[in-house]
């Protein structure tokens, strides 16, 4: 399938990223780059492995293989410069939002806070116009209120790249363009990496400039998401007859149909061996 070509700019690697849980192989020597300044959708069926993807990038599970970013001639792995926003979970905590994503900068809470931390969380609170609920405990917010007070707390401590999983989840379609707006927005200003999972297939072609797409474990596909997202791949990975349209403004519109019959799907995925 399409590979992306190697690029010298500052990007993002894995290398031969391979995951296994009780001796099965979850993620099978995957390989692809995410370039800076640029979001990346990864997309797939269900349980193909993209969350665990995105924590083996994070360094959050154990994981064979390399992730590197590349900046300037330099290679080298910093956990701290990545920031892993998970799913939106039932996370009960009595913490008000400023205390949320202050936590996100110092990593604990402490008594003694300085005013330039306390001014930096005040600005990222108004960058995303979330002052008004600073005050208010994190679980009595909305589903949207919680997942910006979750994006303020990455963004707080300006890391080189960003892993949302499933960043929409839940959220209505207002709260979806709101989020991955200001995500797209981070990714430009800061010129950072942004790879994200997202099931809806028309905002994974409407933010995500390129795709990685997962299937069986393997990287089926990687390229810019005008190049691979078509007919074709959606009955292969999903098993879905669909129509694609491309827009004028560069991304595509997916119409799915039906689901295929069992000899359909057998069929279609012979044809692609």
């Amino acid at each position: 399938m399409e590979k992306l070509q190697q690029d010298p700019a500052n990007r993002l690697e894995t290398r031969n990223l391979t995951v296994r849980y009780g001796g099965r192989t979850i993620l099978d020597h995957i390989s692809a780059d995410f370039q800076c300044g640029t979001m990346t959708a990864v997309i797939g069926s269900n349980g193909v492995g993209k969350t665990t993807y995105l924590k083996a990038i994070a360094g959050l599970i154990r994981t064979e293989g390399k992730v590197e970013f590349c900046e300037n001639g330099e290679r080298r792995y910093r956990r701290k410069e990545i920031a892993y926003v998970p799913q939106l979970g039932a996370l009960q905590t009595r913490l008000t939002v400023f205390e949320m994503v202050l936590l996100g900068m110092v990593g604990s809470l402490k008594w003694h806070v300085r005013k330039e931390q306390l001014d930096q969380v005040y600005q990222v609170l108004e960058d995303l116009g979330i002052t008004a609920i600073a005050d208010q405990p994190f679980h009595t917010l909305s589903g949207g209120q919680k997942q910006l007070v979750s994006m303020a707390q990455s963004f707080i401590g300006r890391p080189r790249v960003l892993l949302l999983d499933e960043p929409t989840s839940a959220l209505d379609l207002r709260h979806q363009l709101i989020v991955m707006d200001l995500a797209q927005r981070y990714t430009r200003e800061q010129n950072a990496v942004t790879v994200f999972v997202v099931h809806d297939l028309m905002l994974a072609s409407r933010y995500g400039e390129y795709m990685v797409v997962l299937h069986d474990g393997k990287v089926f596909a990687q390229d810019k998401a005008a190049n691979i997202l078509n007919r074709e791949l959606i009955e292969t990975v999903y098993a879905v007859s669909s129509r694609v349209m491309g827009l004028p403004e560069g991304y595509q519109i997916v119409l799915p149909i039906r689901p295929l019959s069992e000899q359909e799907r057998l069929q279609s995925g012979k044809g692609k061996e």
